[in-house]
């Protein structure tokens, strides 16, 4: 728990250190569609050290949640030749990229850390740039994004780290209505994790929060927790008939999230109903982007309430990250000059405080998680 508790603070400070040194303007205020892709922009120094420590961090594990069984799933992938003749590449519902990858390092090599390290990168490269550029305070969007645990998340769930890279650089093409490009990418990320599919909605959450779209998916959300057991029975048998690779029992675990967590997902979507007018009069397409994803991630998350606490947790996770975006933008929107300071540390301690309850006590990370050094893992490539 010590060592992610420094990862948590060493990292924001750097982020904080790569604003003062090396400033930039979000480019959601930017109005200029020839601006170049988010991603090929440079990076400085302190975003690299960053981008590395979150990477080693993820990929140095021996130990945490489902590693076993992608250490498992590793050791036994066949050869990617074997893998092509089986025809399993075109089994477009059952992850077959990631399965492919699994199939093409195993044949390279059977260090299981190189089979974590190229995953634990994209995904850390995607988020460190996504905050930079679109973040008005990149740190304390590092900050918001460790405390509700998408990084621990992302450690969990190695397909999705490889989707959300993928989903993550459509966001620009969407904005853009640039839908070709968009919609190729998210197919992409479906063929590592089916659960991806999800982003196709994002060209229609550039509106005005809590609009027609919003209400009609919490209208869905009301009626999927309503009427679980029905609506997800017949779900699973469809899933089931294509060959989706879909898990019975994360849907009907009998495991509920956390009401408190569920609380903290609902906070940007709670300001911006209330707020609704002060947010949203002159707020540009990516602002907006950023808010209505934040509320998407927070009914997912609420479905969970009924059962399937870990396949909701995951699959809120497509979204939340905007929630890291937004709560910073809205805080600068809705208070004065003199009042950001206060608010914006009550809020670091706030989400502090929940980070240290959710991995310390609820999830006893300390205990669960194990790494080997960067140093070991360099005298196993000798």
């Amino acid at each position: 728990m010590k060592k992610l508790v420094l990862l948590y603070w060493g990292c924001v400070f750097l982020m904080y250190l790569s604003q003062v040194y090396y400033p930039t303007e979000p480019q959601h205020n930017i109005h200029k569609h020839g601006e170049r892709h988010f991603m090929l922009r440079k990076s400085d120094i302190f975003m690299i050290i960053v981008i590395i420590w979150m990477t080693c961090f993820s990929f140095l594990r021996t130990q945490y949640n489902d590693t076993e069984n992608y250490i498992g799933g590793f050791l036994s992938a066949k050869s990617p030749v074997l893998f092509i003749l089986e025809g399993k590449l075109l089994n477009l519902t059952g992850n077959p990229l990631y399965l492919f990858y699994e199939c093409l390092v195993h044949s390279i090599t059977d260090n299981y850390h190189i089979f974590f390290l190229i995953p634990a990168c994209l995904i850390s490269v995607a988020i460190i740039k996504l905050f930079k550029c679109y973040s008005v305070d990149p740190s304390f969007s590092l900050l918001v994004f460790f405390s509700i645990g998408t990084y621990v998340m992302y450690i969990a769930a190695l397909k999705q780290c490889f989707s959300m890279f993928f989903l993550i650089m459509s966001i620009p093409y969407a904005e853009k209505k640039q839908y070709g490009r968009f919609y190729l990418l998210v197919f992409i990320a479906v063929l590592f994790h089916t659960h991806a599919f999800m982003f196709a909605i994002i060209p229609f959450l550039f509106e005005k929060p809590w609009g027609k779209t919003i209400w009609a998916l919490l209208a869905l959300t009301v009626l999927s927790m309503a009427t679980y057991k029905i609506t997800f029975g017949a779900f699973m048998a469809y899933a089931q008939s294509i060959g989706a690779l879909v898990d019975e029992g994360e849907v009907f675990d009998g495991h509920q999230i956390n009401v408190l967590r569920v609380l903290v997902y609902w906070i940007p979507a709670l300001l911006a109903l209330i707020f609704n007018r002060q947010l949203f009069t002159d707020s540009t397409r990516y602002e907006r982007l950023f808010v209505n994803m934040s509320i998407v991630s927070a009914f997912i998350l609420s479905i969970g309430l009924i059962e399937g606490a870990n396949l909701y947790g995951r699959m809120a996770a497509y979204f939340e990250v905007a929630t890291a975006v937004a709560l910073p933008w809205m805080i600068r929107k809705l208070f004065t000059q003199q009042s950001i300071r206060l608010v914006s540390v009550m809020a670091v301690l706030l989400y502090f405080v929940y980070f240290l309850y959710e991995f310390g006590i609820s999830k006893s990370f300390g205990s669960d998680y194990a790494a080997i050094s960067l140093g070991q893992f360099i005298m196993e490539l000798v």
